[in-house]
């Protein structure tokens, strides 16, 4: 059996706390894209008193700090020579669409879209089953990431094995070698025990804080603002997967939901504000460490969207993780923001020490620039 220790953060009613059963037996037919599918055969070859995370969750490796700056992310990468058109359009009423670029050099499509009576219960499940996948120690992915070893052979050759397969497959879906070629990739990418990869597989936890603080509220104006590898990319609404009470394997998961990079909520409930909250990166994308560096990119388009379509909207506010405060404060000029009740430099040194210590923690409320994020969407790297 799967270990059923773990303190999960409170959830909030939008979204249902996960149950530990997780089984289907084949995915819907309603997938991201053609291809999404495909990327399951994985190839071989804030203070200390409150830590646990419970706002903004992408992920928390430790990120060196540099002098506060408007910094030009790198365009070096797969699709570093697709030029990218950071001009937001309006595309249905609530409904918003960009590009950018990933850090580490791809290619991405934004949009962020106002939450209905109708997206709303897709977004939900979406929420529901990341948080059934990424629950602390009661989820299947921490459990293999937790059991996968990594053995030097006598010819210095490196390989992971686990030997947990009969355990996790109704939890993962895969077959024998697709769970060798995930167990392969976890260890390549640090995801496997070790004191020093400790945090990587906390943040997968991390995940969980954000989708379950994700807010989907249609009494206010609401919206969902994500990253995802193709164009015309949606949040899957088949009435089958809706309808299911059956929690999806990781195989399904990414099936039905592998283009979704990362997303966050950005919840209008004053006239000059907006109030960002629940960001959490897909945990395949995670584990597969590709599109690193979006963070800062959808906060930026919310701000481009809200500059030109958001009349009034001045301010986003929004509490990150210790390890986001590095991302704003590189970001962003001194003058582009504020933090509650701390100087800049006293919020970078309480992030550091909390990263040194191995824990993150929400930081003090920060007040963005709605005109610095437009600016830094629009001078992010387009080339």
């Amino acid at each position: 059996m799967l270990p059923s220790s773990g303190t999960p953060a409170a959830t909030p009613s939008s979204v249902p706390l996960p149950t530990p059963e997780v089984s289907l037996n084949q995915n819907n037919g309603h997938t991201a894209s053609d291809k999404a599918g495909e990327s399951i055969v994985f190839k071989q070859g804030a203070q200390k008193e409150n830590p646990l995370p419970i706002s903004d969750s992408a992920g928390f490796a430790p990120t060196l700090h540099t002098a506060p700056s408007l910094q030009v992310r790198s365009a070096t990468g797969p699709n570093a020579a697709t030029a990218i058109n950071t001009e937001p359009q309006m595309i249905a009423e609530g409904v918003f669409i960009g590009e950018g670029r990933a850090k580490s050099g791809e290619k991405v499509f934004l949009r962020m879209e106002r939450i209905t009576e109708t997206n709303k219960p897709a977004w939900e499940k979406y929420c529901k089953s990341t948080c059934e996948l990424t629950l602390e120690s009661r989820s299947a992915l921490t459990y293999a990431m937790r059991h996968t070893k990594k053995i030097v052979g006598t010819d210095g050759e490196v390989r992971f094995i686990n030997d947990n397969y009969e355990e996790l497959v109704d939890r993962l879906g895969f077959s024998k070698e697709e769970f060798d070629a995930f167990v392969n990739l976890c260890g390549k990418n640090r995801f496997f025990w070790a004191r020093e990869n400790k945090v990587k597989i906390q943040s997968i936890h991390a995940t969980f804080a954000g989708a379950v603080h994700l807010s989907l509220n249609t009494q206010t104006e609401c919206y969902v603002v994500y990253a995802s590898k193709t164009a015309n990319f949606q949040i899957p609404c088949g009435s089958e997967l809706l309808a299911s009470s059956k929690p999806l394997t990781f195989k399904e998961y990414i099936d039905l939901y592998s283009d979704l990079l990362i997303c966050v909520g950005a919840d209008r409930r004053h006239d000059d504000s907006i109030h960002s909250k629940g960001m959490f990166r897909n945990p395949h994308s995670t584990i597969a460490k590709t599109h690193t560096g979006l963070s800062m990119v959808v906060r930026g388009f919310t701000g481009a969207v809200a500059q030109k379509f958001l009349p009034g909207v001045q301010t986003l506010w929004c509490k990150p993780l210790s390890s986001m405060q590095y991302m704003i404060s590189s970001s962003l000029q001194p003058e582009d923001y504020q933090i509650s009740g701390y100087s800049h430099e006293e919020a970078l040194s309480a992030a550091d020490e909390s990263l040194r210590d191995g824990a993150v923690f929400e930081m003090p409320l920060n007040s963005i620039k709605i005109s610095a994020l437009d600016r830094l969407y629009r001078n992010h790297d387009s080339t």
